[in-house]
């Protein structure tokens, strides 16, 4: 019986304790912080206005922030802005850790606009005017996104990954943003048959993509293999001027060929 008494008030005072550090001034919210884990472009300078869009609730216990709504605030108000994650610094700090988006592709709008998106689907920006450049996003041309009424911030409802899987492909074949948006000028969806993919590089060459759905990373690679290629055999070769890589795929494997215009 005396132990048993002894719990419960052990009990009662780890409560009280709790109770007592959790509604504590000490941790109430005083500080915002805002960390780029990355170089930043578009968001250089915006710091303030950055946090300001968290709509953050100072004074709360920090231990009650609802993160999700910040990070929903921050990301909505801030359509570059791509949060990683926030941070908790005891006693009364949250820091925002964040990386800048980086603009991939520029998709037409029934409305006649044009939506500038990230890899993420997430709108960016929208333009009424798009010119197509080696400093602009990649523009999609016969989308089924095309439909859609969104605003800055908002993310375009996609049934798959389709978008992002395509370029991440691109990235495997050129780390950097500028040299993909440098290399490759559109790509056209269900081009002349259900999902055949078109991309037309800026040098003139086209690549055709057969089922561009299955196994996307493996074509654009090979694809991209054929479209580096110098030499065959000793001799001097160039995909760069014209003609069309066509990638299709057989029951055992995946094959191309080149077809000059």
């Amino acid at each position: 019986m005396k132990n048993k008494r002894l719990t419960i008030i052990l009990i009662i005072l780890i409560f009280l304790t709790v109770f007592v550090v959790l509604s504590s001034a000490i941790f109430s919210l005083k500080i915002v912080e805002l960390n780029f884990l990355s170089d930043i472009d578009v968001l250089t300078g915006q710091e303030e206005h950055i946090i300001d869009g968290g709509n953050f609730r100072y004074n709360e216990n920090i231990f009650f922030s609802n993160k999700t709504n910040y990070v929903n605030n921050l990301e909505k108000n801030n359509p570059y802005l791509k949060v990683i994650n926030l941070e908790t610094k005891f006693p009364n700090k949250i820091l925002i850790n964040a990386v800048e988006r980086n603009e991939c592709f520029v998709i037409k709008l029934s409305n006649n606009k044009y939506a500038v998106v990230d890899e993420d689907m997430k709108v960016l920006k929208l333009l009424d005017v798009y010119n197509n450049t080696t400093s602009n996003g990649i523009a999609i041309l016969n989308s089924e996104l095309k439909e859609q009424l969104l605003t800055d911030g908002d993310f375009f409802d996609v049934s798959n990954d389709y978008y992002k899987v395509l370029f991440d492909s691109f990235r495997e074949w050129k780390d950097s943003y500028e040299q993909i948006k440098q290399k490759v000028e559109s790509i056209e969806l269900n081009y002349n048959k259900t999902d055949q993919l078109l991309i037309k590089m800026r040098s003139g060459v086209k690549i055709l993509l057969q089922k561009s759905s299955n196994q996307m990373s493996d074509k654009t690679n090979y694809a991209f293999s054929i479209y580096d290629t110098t030499e065959i055999n000793g001799e001097a070769v160039d995909y760069t001027q014209n003609g069309t890589i066509y990638i299709y795929e057989t029951l055992t494997e995946i094959k191309g060929s080149y077809i000059p215009d």
